[in-house]
């Protein structure tokens, strides 16, 4: 099945999806953000990280090892790395804040830092979440989101 956005219905509706959406995101954010006891801009940085982590993965999710598709640790190899910098970048931070953020992020144990400004998220972080089925739970309202977008005539 292939859905699509319905501009005029979208267009008429957009207040009240824009709302289910924003409270879908925020909710997701929040989760994951108590998960890991951070507070906002600490979870940003995180999440930059571990996102690109897997970045390098899942470039060819169709040439994917059946065995990296779940939520078991990835072996080193398919480990992605994001410098300080780029963080700063991506964030549009201070690289300072970036490098306060991720020496706790280090000090925690959530980091790596496999070389010379290489960061990684540690082994886990994904059965850590998936033992308190957080990306199910994210899933299931990402979905409803999208059940109410078809009730609200926004998808075609």
């Amino acid at each position: 099945m292939r859905l699509k956005i319905d501009k005029p219905g979208f267009t008429a509706n957009e207040r009240i999806v824009a709302n289910d959406m924003g409270n879908t995101i925020l909710g997701a954010m929040l989760r994951m953000q108590q998960h890991f006891g951070l507070r906002a801009e600490p979870f940003q940085v995180f999440f930059v990280i571990v996102l690109a982590t897997v970045q390098k993965l899942l470039r060819n999710p169709d040439e994917m090892d059946p065995a990296t598709r779940g939520a078991a640790p990835l072996r080193p190899e398919h480990c992605g790395t994001i410098s300080r910098r780029r963080i700063a970048e991506v964030l549009d931070i201070p690289l300072e804040t970036v490098r306060r953020h991720v020496a706790q992020l280090l000090a925690e144990g959530l980091l790596e830092e496999r070389g010379r400004g290489e960061l990684c998220s540690r082994d886990g972080i994904l059965v850590s979440l998936s033992q308190a089925d957080i990306p199910l739970d994210v899933a299931r309202d990402f979905v409803s989101v999208v059940n109410a977008m078809g009730r609200r005539g926004a998808l075609g």
